[in-house]
C-alpha cells in the first residue's frame, strides 16, 4: 500500500473588483496573471499583507485558479493565515488599494495591511 498525501490547499477570493485590478496590472500579457499572496513578519500588528506579480512557483507552492486569467500562488507558511479571505480593491478620493477581509485576523490595523492572530 502506497501511503498518501494530502495536497495543501487554501480558500481566497477576489471579488470583481480585485480581479478587474489584477487584469489592469497584468499588462495586456497574453498569458494568466499570475499573482503571488503572502504574509510576511512586520506592521503595526504583526504580519503584513503582501501581494506581487509571481515571477516564479515554487515545488510547494498552492496553486489557486481564480478564472481562465487569474492564478495565485500562495506559500505553504502563509496559507494558514490566508485562509478564507477575501480580496478586494477599493478606490476612493484620497487613493485606490487591495482589501484583505481575513477571518483569521483577530487585530487589524487602522489602515488594514498588517493583521495578528492569537
Amino acid at each position: 500500500m502506497s501511503p498518501t498525501h494530502d495536497t495543501p490547499t487554501c480558500q481566497i477570493n477576489l471579488t470583481d473588483a480585485a480581479q478587474e485590478r489584477i487584469l489592469d496590472l497584468r499588462d495586456n500579457m497574453h498569458k494568466p496573471a499570475m499573482i503571488r499572496l503572502y504574509v510576511q513578519g512586520g506592521g503595526c500588528s504583526g504580519f503584513e499583507y503582501k501581494i506581487d506579480m509571481a515571477r516564479e512557483v515554487a515545488e510547494d507552492d498552492i496553486q489557486i485558479s481564480v478564472n481562465p486569467y487569474i492564478e495565485l500562488y500562495v506559500d505553504p507558511f502563509s496559507a494558514p493565515y490566508l485562509e478564507g479571505t477575501t480580496i478586494d480593491y477599493e478606490t476612493h478620493t484620497m487613493g485606490s488599494r487591495f482589501v484583505f477581509h481575513n477571518p483569521q485576523a483577530k487585530t487589524t490595523c487602522g489602515c488594514g495591511s498588517s493583521f495578528s492572530v492569537e
